[in-house]
């Protein structure tokens, strides 16, 4: 005979019998609980190991400004992987890492949805250096730029016989009064009317006050120094005008004495 849930008090009347209360609701509860922490896990897991990397994750990367430095070396230099994520990438710790560029003069980094931008300033080479045989690019600061390759045609004026001066590296600054003055005399030829005349070969900067200029066109040197340059070009090119361009020297002609003018 099956068992039931109904039992007989003593005087034989059937009467129901109690549960204890709560115990079905708080079982209930720990097992609903459990169910929604659970589902939790598995959606914080799925948003931060597989939404979150995908929807942060840097997904461009744009240059602006660079015209000599190519995308691929800024790249490079700014070291961002498929692995970064927006946050991840330190605008600042980018732009540092970029400005060690010796072209580079000026940087800075942005974040524009999921792309970087690096935009960038760079250096103007305006002369080259003749260290040891060899030729660099310096710009108006005196950074080297780079070493200019065999048989390629580097930027600006040619300059030798700097003192003080028996290496230098592309990224590192030459401080060197003569070549400041070296730069101020080519400042006050190149913007003279003389300078469409005539094509300089070499700039040999001895010293600040022993600057010699040789053009292709003339069989000696001109000699320049004590910083009034573009007093002593407007000089040179009113004897040019004079001479019709055919100066009686055979030697030299120093520039440096004001109006004592000396051709040899």
């Amino acid at each position: 005979m099956m068992a039931s849930d109904r039992a007989t008090d003593t005087k034989g009347k059937p009467r129901t019998l109690k549960r204890k209360p709560g115990k079905a609701f708080w079982g209930g509860w720990t097992e609903w609980t459990i169910s929604v922490a659970v589902i939790l896990v598995l959606a914080f897991g799925t948003y931060k190991y597989v939404i979150w990397p995908n929807t942060l994750q840097v997904k461009r990367v744009l240059f602006q400004g660079n015209k000599v430095l190519t995308d691929q070396q800024i790249l490079e230099a700014a070291q961002i992987t498929e692995s970064d994520t927006i946050f991840s990438v330190k605008r600042e710790v980018v732009r540092q890492r970029v400005l060690e560029l010796p072209y580079v003069r000026e940087c800075t980094v942005s974040i524009a949805s999921s792309a970087i931008i690096i935009q960038v300033v760079e250096r103007v080479p305006v002369a080259a250096l003749m260290v040891n045989n060899r030729l660099y690019e310096v710009d108006r600061g005196g950074m080297v730029l780079r070493l200019v390759p065999p048989l390629a045609q580097p930027n600006g004026p040619m300059v030798t016989n700097l003192p003080d001066l028996s290496a230098v590296t592309p990224g590192q600054r030459v401080d060197n009064p003569t070549l400041e003055q070296a730069f101020l005399l080519w400042d006050a030829f190149s913007a003279d009317l003389v300078s469409k005349e005539l094509t300089l070969s070499e700039i040999s900067a001895q010293s600040e006050n022993t600057l010699y200029m040789f053009f292709e066109e003339l069989p000696f040197d001109t000699r320049w120094g004590r910083s009034d340059f573009p007093t002593q070009v407007h000089r040179f090119n009113l004897l040019w005008r004079e001479k019709g361009g055919k100066l009686p020297c055979t030697e030299f002609i120093d520039m440096r004495f004001n109006n004592n003018i000396v051709c040899k």
